[in-house]
């Protein structure tokens, strides 16, 4: 095949793919999504940079510079002591993986638990779920109170000579809450437990809303009973799918999980994630988010987000037919219509094009930064009109 009939066909392979996929690129009515189309010079990166490979760091030295600079900033984040370690992700599902079985081999290690349990509230994300089956973890889940948050008294009730660990959420898929991580804190010192903090939404919003001046809860390792902190940079960040990351306290506390390789360009490589091969890409483009366009571009899309929010919710209140089900905290809402179930209503909404989730026993929406006031208008048309029809 000569090189123009290579190029036509390789043209014609992206068109193909142009029109197979031409709604899966857009967002433009995607309203359950915690992740938003990246900014074009992280599309960019990922096009330039797509062949680097992490998982063998002595081929790729000045990526893993790169790497070290991105955990260092979202140690900071975190209020991360010195002492901290870390590693880059495929999300916040390995990483709390990474906490789980970090907490397991930390137990047998220190207190001598061979077949342990761990506690997660009802709002975990459905990786600790996974993760308790993977590590042969029993399981015992706590009902949140009527904030939304996990049951502090349950919580201890729940403990015993067993248990391996106890996990805080900060910023839960379903409400955006976070639970009151300083108390789990004080349980875990008081019972020498391993606390992890899943903050893969939470974890880069809070530090920003606190530059505008809101009230933030206190997350991260202020609280000295906290080992480990789940926190991604593909969410409100805007970084390249997949990128999440995991810091701990110490290094002391993974050395039951690190394992060494030998086979790789540099022999003396240590790994603390699931996944060996892990594209630097992602690592490339959330150094530049972070240290490029930096505090100005987060704070951008963060004050967006959360006006966009503010004016849903407004909106939401002026309709007698929507009640929500909990004042937003974060840029993710709950709502339920009086008039229809949930089922029915997201199949009306989804006829016209419109991609929700339902969340327990509500409609959820999340407000990334791809969702704009234009959007929240036509969705809201679109949801008058579905009630309207109902009532007719």
């Amino acid at each position: 095949m000569s090189y123009l009939e290579e190029e036509k066909a390789f043209n014609k392979i992206i068109d193909d793919l142009m029109v197979l996929l031409k709604d899966e690129d857009s967002y433009n009515q995607v309203l359950s999504s915690m992740c938003s189309p990246p900014p074009e010079i992280a599309r960019e990166i990922a096009k330039i940079f797509a062949t680097i490979n992490l998982g063998d760091p002595g081929l790729f030295p000045e990526t893993v510079k790169l790497e070290n600079d991105v955990l260092a900033h979202l140690a900071d984040l975190l209020h991360a002591p010195s002492s901290w370690t870390g590693a880059i992700t495929s999300g916040g599902s390995e990483s709390n993986l990474i906490g789980c079985w970090a907490a397991r081999n930390w137990s047998k290690a220190n207190r001598g638990i061979e077949k342990g349990k761990i506690i997660f509230p009802e709002s975990a994300h459905i990786s600790f779920e996974k993760a308790a089956d993977i590590l042969n973890l029993e399981t015992e889940w706590i009902s949140l109170n009527e904030n939304f948050q996990v049951d502090i008294e349950a919580v201890k009730e729940a403990i015993d000579y067993r248990t391996v660990g106890i996990v805080g959420i900060a910023g839960a898929t379903g409400t955006g809450v976070c639970d009151d991580i300083n108390a789990l804190s004080d349980l875990a010192i008081d019972k020498n437990l391993y606390l992890h903090v899943d903050a893969a939404h939470g974890g880069t919003i809070y530090p920003y809303l606190k530059k505008l001046g809101y009230d933030v809860p206190i997350y991260g390792f202020e609280n000295p009973g906290v080992k480990s902190v789940t926190i991604d940079t593909h969410k409100i960040l805007g970084s390249l799918i997949p990128g999440g990351s995991i810091i701990f306290r110490s290094e002391e506390i993974t050395k039951t999980i690190v394992k060494s390789i030998t086979y790789l360009s540099d022999s003396s490589t240590k790994q603390l994630t699931i996944t060996g091969t892990r594209p630097g890409s992602s690592v490339i483009a959330s150094w530049v988010l972070l240290k490029k366009l930096g505090e100005s571009y987060i704070l951008e899309r963060v004050k967006g987000s959360l006006k966009v929010t503010k004016y849903l919710v407004q909106r939401l209140k002026e309709l007698p037919e929507i009640k929500l089900v909990f004042e937003p905290t974060l840029n993710i809402i709950g709502f339920t219509c009086n008039e229809m179930t949930n089922g029915d209503l997201m199949k009306e909404l989804e006829q016209r094009g419109w991609h929700l989730s339902i969340y327990s026993n509500w409609i959820r929406i999340v407000v990334m930064p791809h969702v704009t006031k234009e959007v929240i208008d036509k969705f809201l048309n679109d949801l008058k009109s579905v009630i309207n029809k109902e009532l007719l």
